[in-house]
């Protein structure tokens, strides 16, 4: 008759049963190794500083008058503890105690000592055939939640990098907008998107899939000045966004700008802006605001825009990929440029700009009205179909789309350029062609 046997063990009696050949640590039911190196470690770390960890399950059977254990749940910790025993690997970070770069045989003897003592609790099944150790397996394993990636994080990679992540996610800012859920926070994924802002901030735009862990490994110890200007930077973002949305104009709880991956995208192109010594001191918001006004209504995987359509879709298809983030990055800082550097776009900025103030006001979506065309050389608003230019009067010290003009391209290249004109990478980019403005969509 099949029954369980609880008791604890050494972890030398664990080393005994590998070396006299009667230990089975992987049945065939059992997933293959799949524990990253840092987890590895960090478990020794748990043994070196005596923790408790939860128990193992183990089948034990006779052969040939020697019992032979089979391992049901508690591989991953077994052959990290056997490998580390046989110098497999050194206590490297996120481990950062007094036995850091060392493995086994380097400890000193009575440490070596202590670790083989350290006692696991074990419950070990007794005459059961092969369909009951599955059975056992199933049900340790079926009702039990997979950890999600981040809160294995917070297992294996403790130390500053996950302290810095942990303080932003309650930042009173983020609860202010609303950009966590609560099942965000349930499972951690409010502190893992923190971590993705941070090292944004570090080293650009992230893919999501790839970079995180190293993150975390390789500022587990952070230097502590790097640490406090990355800190300031992220301090300076929010307190920027808090100026350009202000509750009583433009409250970004309201936007689109509390969604995850436009939320990253303009902490990166402020963070890019204010980095490259622009700021917002002293500047009016209001044409800023109208311009995040026009992408917040008019962005969408539908709209006629080409830019807007290619935005909302980078938002949703591979949202998290590097190509995707380093797009949506470059596109908001050109829009923001405009009032934190005071100057008009230039090169293939202009080029974008300049077609988006086109498709802007000649698109059906109704974000716009067709501008009222009046041109402040000439003073003649009746040629919509001529050639113009998109264009600020010189005195100008912002300058985005809400507050542009347009202006015969004769009367500006005549009259010697007393408006400012941007300044694209393709000659031919910078005529506006209002020719597709007809009678229907004039609003006069």
């Amino acid at each position: 008759m099949s029954k369980w046997n609880s008791s604890p063990h050494p972890v030398s009696d664990i080393r005994d049963w590998k070396n006299l050949r009667r230990l089975e640590i992987r049945p065939d039911f059992q997933r293959g190794a799949v524990w990253s190196q840092a987890a590895r470690v960090m478990l020794m770390d748990t043994i070196l500083s005596g923790i408790p960890m939860p128990k193992i399950f183990l089948a034990a059977e006779m052969r040939d008058g020697d019992t032979h254990r089979i391992v049901i749940d508690g591989q991953q910790r077994i052959s990290a503890i056997l490998d580390f025993l046989e110098d497999e690997f050194a206590l490297d970070p996120p481990y950062s105690g007094e036995y850091a770069g060392k493995r086994f045989s380097q400890l000193p003897s009575d440490t070596t000592k202590q670790f083989l003592q350290y006692s696991i609790d074990f419950n070990e099944a007794l005459d059961f055939t092969d369909a009951d150790l599955r059975e056992v397996y199933s049900r340790v394993n079926k009702y039990t939640f997979a950890l999600t990636k981040q809160e294995l994080r917070r297992a294996d990679f403790p130390g500053d990098y996950l302290d810095a992540s942990d303080r932003y996610a309650i930042h009173q800012y983020l609860q202010d907008i609303k950009l966590f859920t609560v099942a965000n926070r349930r499972r951690q994924s409010d502190v893992e998107y923190t971590s993705e802002l941070i090292a944004g901030l570090i080293d650009g735009p992230q893919d999501k899939k790839q970079s995180l862990d190293s993150f975390y490994q390789d500022y587990a110890s952070w230097d502590a000045d790097h640490r406090r200007r990355i800190e300031i930077r992220f301090d300076r973002v929010l307190s920027d966004m808090q100026c350009i949305f202000a509750q009583d104009k433009l409250p970004q709880v309201k936007t689109r700008f509390r969604q995850k991956a436009d939320f990253y995208a303009l902490c990166l192109a402020i963070d890019q802006l204010a980095a490259s010594g622009h700021s917002l001191e002293g500047k009016d918001m209001q044409y800023l605001r109208q311009d995040l006004q026009y992408l917040d209504d008019g962005i969408s995987p539908s709209s006629s825009i080409d830019l807007f359509r290619e935005y909302a879709i980078r938002c949703v298809s591979d949202a998290n990929s590097a190509a995707s983030r380093i797009w949506r990055v470059q596109f908001l800082n050109e829009i923001l440029s405009g009032t934190y550097k005071g100057e008009p776009p230039t090169g293939q900025a202009a080029d974008r700009f300049i077609s988006l103030a086109q498709d802007l006001f000649m698109s059906d979506d109704g974000i716009c009205e067709p501008p009222t065309f009046q041109c402040p050389y000439c003073e003649q608003s009746e040629s919509h179909t001529s050639s113009s230019y998109l264009a600020w009067p010189e005195e100008a010290i912002q300058f985005q789309l809400s507050n542009s003009q347009f202006v015969h391209a004769e009367c500006h290249e005549r009259e010697n350029g007393r408006w400012v004109v941007p300044k694209a990478a393709s000659p031919d980019q910078i005529q506006l062609d209002f020719s597709k403005v007809g009678d229907d969509n004039d609003p006069t």
